[in-house]
């Protein structure tokens, strides 16, 4: 699923408000018009979920010199050494980091493997 970044949206809105301001010119509903367009912007920027900060962290690679994921959460992982994703897990034990294949007990560092990045699994299908 795409985000619609804000200040696309705002820029399309302010490019048709001038030309819907044309089509009005010398009338007195153009002040109305214009009036309604900033409304429908000042809304706009107001939306929450257009904020680019809030929906980076859902489509991206989140390197682990960056942020380690939580302990125990399930995630999609990538390896410095290794072209194949996995589904594991991270734990922290005592001073230990350590990223772990689904339920197994060996640590992706036995097998040789370095992960380098992370990010959260998408929700599950629900219909």
């Amino acid at each position: 699923m795409g985000y619609l970044r804000k200040g696309t949206v705002i820029n399309a809105l302010r490019e048709d408000k001038q030309d819907t301001k044309m089509c009005y010119e010398g009338c007195a509903e153009k002040e109305i018009v214009e009036f309604c367009y900033n409304c429908a912007e000042h809304a706009i920027d107001r939306l929450p979920q257009y904020f680019p900060e809030n929906v980076a962290e859902e489509s991206r690679w989140i390197p682990c010199s960056e942020r380690l994921p939580n302990p125990e959460e399930y995630i999609l992982l990538s390896f410095e050494n290794y072209t194949g994703l996995d589904i594991g897990r991270y734990e922290k034990d005592g001073e230990n980091d350590n990223f772990y294949p689904g339920d197994e007990e060996e640590t992706y560092a036995s097998y040789g493997l370095i992960v380098n990045a992370w990010m959260p699994l998408p929700k599950p299908y629900k219909e």
